[in-house]
């Protein structure tokens, strides 16, 4: 397994710099304040550099929400290498004596019964939730996008040839996707992104931080893109799951948006999480 790549040490060192002049100046608990939640392992993320991608499309299938194309900065961060799984979340659960998600209509003991396979289930309150106690949040909706097809705008995680047998969608015990709901998580190590995430898009929807605006792209921010700021009815959930189509368009490209009500748990959204030395 890759080790995700460490950041520049000059980035590091002036990081630990400031936090200095920061303890310096305003004692020991300011120093406190002002230091990074870091996670407690970053073995299970994969690292994706500072630096311009293209996000959106207008290629075939382009929805109207995915355009204009335009050139975004995102600086440095990691995300999970895989959704977070039915055994990470009962350790949360468990942890802070939460409930447990809903099992779906196919499975009375999804959540317990399938540790490897991605939650379910679960509001985006949930899912934000999960990520703040592993020292984490939801990626930004530009972040998710440049973790799932790279800087120069392919189509999908591997590259711009469709290739059904890279993702968990629409698939049955005849088909060359085996999976008829949620698979393992990493099962289709094939369809890595360029930084080596899996499952970017397949198995199952996943949440980000944004409000979601299909009008946005037209006229957020180019760098460090956060949403619109005032609230919407809808979250952005990114990636498709194992429920959409088997085609070469709609949700199986990594430009695809779409969005669900924060309050709203449905058996195909999930979660992964990102981190960067800013949170």
């Amino acid at each position: 397994m890759r080790r995700p790549r460490p950041f520049p040490k000059s980035v590091s060192s002036l990081r630990l710099s400031a936090l200095a002049l920061a303890g310096l100046a305003g004692g020991c608990a300011l120093a406190r304040k002002t230091a990074p939640r870091v996670p407690a392992t970053l073995e299970d993320m994969v690292f994706v550099p500072a630096g311009e991608f293209l996000m959106g499309s207008e290629g075939e299938g382009a929805a109207d929400d995915e355009r204009p194309v335009r050139r975004v900065w995102v600086d440095a961060f990691y995300i999970d290498r895989t959704e977070v799984t039915n055994a990470a979340f009962k350790a949360f659960a468990d942890s802070t004596r939460r409930l447990y998600p809903n099992n779906p209509m196919w499975d009375e003991e999804y959540f317990l019964n399938n540790p490897d396979h991605p939650v379910i289930n679960i509001t985006f309150q949930q899912a934000q939730a999960y990520c703040a106690w592993k020292n984490k949040r939801l990626p930004t909706e530009a972040e998710w996008e440049k973790a799932a097809r790279g800087t120069d705008g392919q189509v999908y995680p591997w590259g711009n040839a469709w290739d059904e047998t890279r993702m968990n969608f629409w698939g049955d015990s005849h088909g060359p996707d085996v999976f008829y709901n949620t698979a393992p998580v990493g099962s289709f190590p094939a369809g890595a992104s360029p930084y080596g995430a899996l499952d970017m898009i397949g198995n199952v929807w996943e949440w980000c931080s944004d409000w979601f605006d299909e009008h946005y792209y037209s006229k957020g921010f180019d760098r460090n893109p956060r949403g619109p700021e005032e609230p919407t009815p809808w979250r952005v959930v990114r990636g498709g799951g194992f429920s959409s189509p088997r085609r070469p368009i709609g949700d199986s490209t990594v430009a695809n948006r779409s969005k669900n009500h924060p309050s709203l748990p449905i058996h195909h959204v999930g979660c992964r999480c990102a981190w960067s030395p800013k949170d």
